[in-house]
């Protein structure tokens, strides 16, 4: 296959091949670097509609091109026989589908490459781009080894995509509602799309797809829309991790984790949890280490804390340590500072007053000094739920019942909330049982309400 002339540049071999497009090694003259060059198929006449989308592509990767898990675009130009091309950063083959594809990634390998590529979503969602098309096999691996997502082919603007008159899909990454056409993607879709690519990462095969089964793009269609999402089936994969991809990978949007950012923060509390390493979330505008912060380490003293993006369940609100000084106490002149000083000296000499006078009767007293408590710190909220509830499933035929206890349930108007994962249906009762119909594997998480608090969520699945 022979590479087009572009000046300034020296074709070295061709690389792959696109829905139209080729993609080739060339060097840079000056300066001297390796770079790829995806060009235009010279067997193909571009429409309108086409051009369009080759030219959105290069304004949305070079509109993202600081993003360390982005593809970095050089340059972009026309052949001398008129066919567009773009130059981008070269990274070695093979791409993330293949090099996992009879070697499965291990789980905290795999978390934090999850990590990474939602930190690029989520900064091309802030910009205005769903990118449509995320797979594994569009995710090359740098030099260095990092993850790049690339291919904004079909990358489309938040709030113009709906007009589209036509959509192009890659069928095993694609969300049931891309899928029967009630969307032409969204935010919720590229969430669905990378959590198939985490879970093809630690299988090695797309969620839906069946080892020597039928795979053609009715079988998978059909499967995508009506079945329920699976888990991955490792041993050694957290079951947050199984519960969070099949959310994910739930049928509808409003199930899924409702943006990037929500999914990179989940998989960073799995890799807390589970003691693997840390890894950053790399968002524009997030200043250094706020998102590299362990999430469930203490808070930084230097860190200025607005709102937390999530509620993470189960979490217990913090309670306020400091306030802005009110208005009326500022400083006047020096006389309100004066005053408050007076009444801060005022009340460290009667505070020490007191001690003494209660050392004094604690010498006189008979009684032994009580021997200091390793328990003595308050809780901020005694009631707050912290343990996990016990959940048990019992199958009748197609009906399984599931029921809940917790210590001390019944309480304070305690409330459950529960969630099937394969289906996405809900609910919050008083009882604390509830009966489903399935007839093949179901799982149900399940927490408790109590006071306004949650307990962490419980996890039972009955086969």
């Amino acid at each position: 296959m022979t590479a087009p002339r572009i000046p300034g540049y020296r074709a070295i071999e061709h690389l792959g091949t696109g829905g139209f497009a080729d993609v080739f090694l060339y060097e840079q003259e000056w300066p001297r670097q390796k770079v790829a060059v995806k060009v235009v198929r010279p067997d193909i006449p571009l429409t309108e509609r086409e051009k369009q989308l080759f030219a959105s592509e290069a304004d949305a990767m070079a509109q993202l091109a600081d993003h360390p898990y982005i593809v970095t675009v050089l340059n972009a130009g026309t052949t001398d026989d008129g066919r567009p091309f773009l130059v981008m950063r070269y990274c070695p083959p093979p791409d993330l589908g293949v090099r996992v594809r009879g070697n499965p990634m291990p789980v905290a390998e795999a978390i934090s490459t999850g990590i990474k590529l939602a930190s690029a979503i989520e900064t091309a969602h802030r910009s205005g781009v769903l990118h449509r098309d995320i797979k594994p096999s569009n995710v090359l691996v740098t030099t260095y080894s990092e993850p790049a997502l690339t291919d904004f082919g079909i990358a489309g603007r938040v709030h113009e995509v709906e007009g589209d008159k036509d959509v192009r899909i890659s069928y095993p990454w694609s969300p049931p509602e891309m899928l029967d056409g009630r969307s032409n993607g969204s935010v919720a879709s590229d969430v669905y799309s990378l959590g198939a690519t985490i879970w093809h990462l630690l299988v090695g095969r797309s969620p839906f797809s069946i080892p020597n089964g039928d795979n053609s793009t009715r079988a998978l269609s059909a499967r995508i829309l009506h079945a329920a999402p699976p888990a991955t089936r490792r041993p050694d994969a957290p079951p947050g991790l199984d519960r969070l991809l099949q959310q994910c990978l739930a049928k509808q949007p409003a199930y899924r984790p409702q943006s990037a950012l929500e999914l990179a923060l989940s998989l960073q509390r799995i890799e807390a949890a589970s003691g693997y390493p840390r890894t950053p979330i790399a968002v524009e505008g997030d200043p250094g280490g706020l998102r590299s912060r362990d999430p469930l380490g203490p808070p930084d003293e230097d860190e200025t804390r607005v709102k937390p993006p999530t509620v993470v369940s189960g979490s217990v609100p913090r309670p306020i340590t400091e306030a802005s000084e009110p208005e009326e106490t500022r400083d006047r002149g020096g006389r309100t500072t004066a005053a408050l000083v007076a009444l801060v000296i005022g009340a460290v000499l009667a505070t020490v007053a007191t001690l003494i006078l209660v050392d004094r009767n604690r010498d006189n007293s008979s009684e032994p000094n009580p021997s200091p408590s390793t328990n003595e710190t308050p809780s901020v909220f005694p009631d707050a739920p912290s343990e996990l509830p016990t959940v048990k499933g019992e199958r009748h035929g197609g009906v399984v019942r599931f029921t809940f206890t917790y210590p001390g349930q019944g309480k304070g108007g305690d409330t459950w909330q529960w969630r099937r994962t394969d289906t996405g249906q809900s609910g919050r009762i008083k009882r604390p049982a509830v009966t489903v119909r399935a007839a093949d594997r179901v799982c149900l998480q399940v927490q408790l309400i109590r006071q306004g608090l949650s307990s962490p969520t419980a996890d039972t699945c009955v086969d």
